[in-house]
């Protein structure tokens, strides 16, 4: 089998997930992507549900064996739930913490054994500004990727010195993110805290990937790249 470089994006039929991958075949990585719908940028896509540990698992060997090892994990599959904190019922909470942060955890568990066996690596995974500075009536979704936050940084010490780099994104409002429909981002709210006074981009999301998994972001380790127009500061 020829030597490719082969990345793994989980929710890569996503709003956010879709555009990181079409940005990551562009730049000559071969892509294996797992979602819940089909996923057109990838190689090779399966359907999965990323809280099935089993199942994420034999998909990681199935891209090993069909493709070669993953040099790159991008955890990008989330979902939300929103409310008032005493209104949140506990199917809500579970399945958010479920898939967002426990689904991050089983795709990067995987995929470590093989990263550290050959001592080389970068795994991003995609978290939010709002578990940097969390966001009323986000209380689930808030605590989910504060986890991720805090999951990364702690991988990030751990396997560093082993040659493989962890680090997140973490999104502001994003036009075609999960988000963006919510109330909570009128164009009221738009106007009155994003002090770049738009929406961003998805693509500007991939760009952050693409430079933590290239050639020129081997010195970032466990950091927290934001991009949020300012919303975060």
């Amino acid at each position: 089998m020829v030597d490719q470089r082969v990345a793994i994006v989980s929710g890569a039929a996503g709003g956010i997930g879709g555009p990181i991958a079409e940005r990551l075949a562009a730049d000559g990585f071969v892509v294996a992507g797992c979602d819940l719908a089909p996923q057109p940028a990838c190689a090779l896509g399966v359907e999965l549900d990323v809280t099935d540990a089993p199942a994420v698992r034999a998909f990681v060997q199935r891209v090993t064996a069909e493709l070669g090892p993953p040099h790159v994990v991008v955890t990008a599959a989330g979902v939300q739930r929103t409310g008032a904190s005493e209104a949140v019922a506990d199917e809500d909470w579970r399945f958010v913490l479920d898939v967002n942060l426990t689904g991050t955890w089983n795709v990067i568990r995987a995929a470590l054994p093989g990263m550290v066996e050959r001592g080389r690596g970068r795994i991003v995974t995609i978290s939010s500004e709002i578990g940097l500075a969390g966001l009323a009536g986000y209380a689930a979704y808030a605590a989910s990727k504060g986890g991720v936050i805090a999951l990364t940084k702690t991988l990030a010490r751990e396997l560093a010195p082993r040659g493989i780099c962890v680090n997140s994104v973490a999104p502001g409002p994003i036009e075609a993110g999960i988000l963006l429909n919510e109330a909570a981002y009128s164009e009221e709210w738009l106007a009155a805290n994003v002090p770049i006074g738009r929406f961003g981009q998805p693509h500007e999301v991939a760009a952050c990937v693409a430079l933590l998994v290239g050639d020129e972001g081997g010195y970032f380790v466990g950091q927290v790249l934001s991009p949020n127009g300012g919303t975060v500061i």
